[in-house]
């Protein structure tokens, strides 16, 4: 079915209940996508996500897509990773984001004006946390305090039984949009996770140079991976499918972390008219707003072959690991599983 794609997606989920994501990645595995991802928000946590899938799969890779780097101590964040890690070895992958100034603010109650460079101090500290077992960590850093001697009783992370299979620590990805984020992914992560609003020529004039760049000036050799989010619905009704892609598109426009986007491909009038419509909450009227070029710049939909063909044609090869992403907000009853399950259909064996 996917012959002659350069590579095969995955699929990440925002919304919806922890039983529909559990029944999502077990589908997902059946149908051999590599991987399965899950956000959070203020009504779901990916860790308690992702520990029920663990649980429920034995060989898709599961991460976070994402989840919140600034709500959580830097200890908080490694204790529970490494817990998943335990539950699916090898399996899991940790994407961390900070949301927006207003997220930061209003939901985590935090004063936070330098959210990248906090997590440019954050990321390593997880990282040698997860080492505390054989190094001590004596942390005292511009954000972040963390003190935590040896233990000989603390078993440090174990070897993998095969070599070959490489270090069974999870991945770190940062997720960004604007450049500090990306900057920052760069600098200290194990790949940038993008935003689910990149477009191909985005990614190729935007983001892969700030990347690169901060690479350089961080001294790393190998370029840095790119997990790219790509909007996604999925529907045997193609009108009804656009309908859910356009509404998607809608709700990541309005965001700051969009802006430069915006910006870059001229969509100043369809976010204009996005505003308008999010303002009168006018579900309908937001999806009416996303013009064809801006939706078929931005997302994959249709129906099963249709979304294969768009994957093919636009993004087939733009990223090292593309993550279909499908969201429930502002979908009609019933349209977030049957997208969810179209993506399986449409990618899986």
């Amino acid at each position: 079915m996917n012959s002659g794609l350069k590579t095969r997606p995955g699929l990440a989920i925002q919304a919806g209940t922890v039983p529909l994501a559990v029944r999502t990645a077990v589908e997902a595995e059946r149908r051999g996508l590599p991987s399965f991802h899950t956000s959070e928000f203020y009504d779901r946590s990916a860790v308690v996500t992702l520990a029920a899938v663990a649980g429920a799969t034995s060989r898709i890779r599961i991460g976070s897509a994402v989840a919140w780097a600034l709500a959580r101590t830097p200890v908080t964040l490694a204790t529970e990773f490494r817990s998943l890690a335990e539950l699916a070895p090898g399996r899991v992958q940790l994407g961390l984001g900070t949301g927006n100034p207003q997220v930061i603010a209003d939901w985590h109650g935090l004063d936070e004006p330098r959210p990248a460079a906090r997590l440019r101090e954050l990321v390593p500290l997880v990282r040698r946390i997860w080492e505390v077992g054989t190094t001590a960590v004596d942390h005292d850093g511009a954000f972040y305090r963390c003190r935590i001697p040896v233990d000989p009783l603390l078993q440090p992370w174990p070897e993998p039984a095969d070599p070959a299979a490489g270090d069974s620590r999870p991945r770190i990805l940062v997720a960004g949009g604007r450049l500090p984020m990306i900057r920052t992914a760069g600098t200290v992560g194990d790949g940038l996770l993008g935003q689910p609003i990149f477009s191909p020529a985005f990614v190729e004039e935007v983001v892969r140079p700030a990347l690169a760049d901060a690479a350089d000036r961080a001294g790393r050799e190998a370029p840095v991976p790119i997990t790219g989010m790509i909007t996604c619905a999925v529907s045997e009704n193609a009108e009804r499918a656009r309908t859910l892609a356009a509404v998607q598109i809608g709700v990541f426009a309005i965001l700051p972390s969009a802006a430069p986007l915006i910006s870059f491909h001229g969509f100043g009038s369809e976010l204009a008219a996005i505003r308008e419509a999010f303002a009168r909450r006018d579900i309908p009227g937001v999806a009416a707003a996303v013009s064809d070029r801006m939706l078929d710049t931005l997302t994959v939909h249709g129906t099963p072959a249709e979304a294969r063909e768009r994957f093919a044609a636009v993004f087939d090869g733009v990223y090292d690991e593309a993550l279909m992403f499908t969201a429930g907000k502002g979908m009609p009853e019933g349209g977030f599983e049957e997208s969810l399950l179209g993506v399986c259909e449409a990618f899986g064996d």
